[in-house]
């Protein structure tokens, strides 16, 4: 499974929602969500931004990070968007 996929499955699994309410929220199938969890196909950019939207996190936390090991109050103080910048960038400052 993709670092996305188990980070929908489990954001889902803290909201304590089912797969059809996430999928109606976000206005797409339940067989298309099931899709996106289950790593059998990625949601194009729209739908990626409309999860991260609905799950309160960051397009690039969603996608790189497994978000399990990611206290909650870290996932949007910034800290670890300046922290994937810095180790992706190559940047020493």
């Amino acid at each position: 499974m993709s670092v996305l996929s188990e980070n929908l499955r489990y954001l889902r699994a803290q909201k304590n929602c089912a797969q059809q309410q996430v999928a109606n929220d976000l206005i797409i199938s339940r067989g298309r969500y099931s899709k996106y969890e289950d790593g059998k196909s990625e949601p194009p950019l729209d739908i990626l931004k409309l999860i991260s939207q609905y799950f309160e996190v960051s397009i690039d936390l969603l996608i790189s990070v497994d978000l399990r090991f990611v206290p909650l109050e870290d996932r949007s103080s910034g800290l670890l968007q300046k922290y994937l910048l810095l180790m992706y960038s190559g940047s020493k400052k």
